[in-house]
């Protein structure tokens, strides 16, 4: 069709045609950007579920790395040791005195922490009297959990210590016979966390 001036204006073939080209570009368009955005979300998931794993075995670090060989007492007055953990109690905590902040005289004070899984949450307690034998602690600061983005399903713990001429493992500690203030401390030990997408991820800390 040809207007009064000679100009050739759109026939409705090819206004149809343009708008399917237009609309198929559109969906490739959209195509793309959903890809780009599912792929910014997954890695924002993997950079926080990372993120949280790391805090949680620095803490863990800190802790089992300046462990302090110095027992404390309970509520009767007895003597416990300085780490132990047993995957007898419910939950199983993994207890122990570490080294902490200088205070203004210049000399490390002491404290109590502990670490455990409670109701699929990983926590780090902590004491404010380092002698006792209180069971609840001061405080508990969660970490990972089922709900997070680190989804934590289980976690276990392996004492490494010297025996005979070579090295052997434990799930527990102290050793048998070395109850009390008696225990002496082992060379490293080993934590694994049992993670929801990322499988088995194990840290070995150096005690000594």
């Amino acid at each position: 069709m040809t207007s009064r001036h000679g100009q050739r204006g759109f026939t409705l073939l090819e206004l149809v045609v343009t708008l399917g080209i237009f609309a198929l570009v559109s969906v490739m368009a959209y195509g793309g950007l959903r890809t780009v955005l599912d792929s910014q979300a997954i890695t924002s998931a993997s950079a926080e579920r990372l993120g949280q794993v790391q805090l949680a075995f620095t803490l863990m670090g800190r802790d089992l790395e300046q462990i302090a060989q110095r027992s404390a007492r309970d509520g009767y007055g007895d003597l416990r040791p300085p780490l132990r953990f047993s995957g007898l109690r419910e939950p199983p905590r993994l207890e122990l005195i570490r080294a902490g902040a200088r205070s203004g005289t210049g000399r490390s004070s002491l404290q109590r922490v502990a670490w455990e899984m409670q109701e699929g949450t990983l926590y780090r307690l902590y004491w404010s009297a380092l002698d006792g034998g209180h069971e609840e602690p001061t405080g508990r600061m969660p970490l990972l959990s089922r709900e997070g983005a680190a989804a934590l399903r289980d976690w276990e713990v392996r004492f490494h210590f010297r025996e005979g001429d070579g090295t052997s493992a434990l799930d527990y500690w102290p050793p048998a016979g070395q109850e009390g203030g008696l225990a002496s401390l082992p060379l490293a030990v080993e934590v694994i966390l049992d993670l929801d997408g990322m499988g088995r991820v194990s840290r070995l800390y150096a005690v000594r």
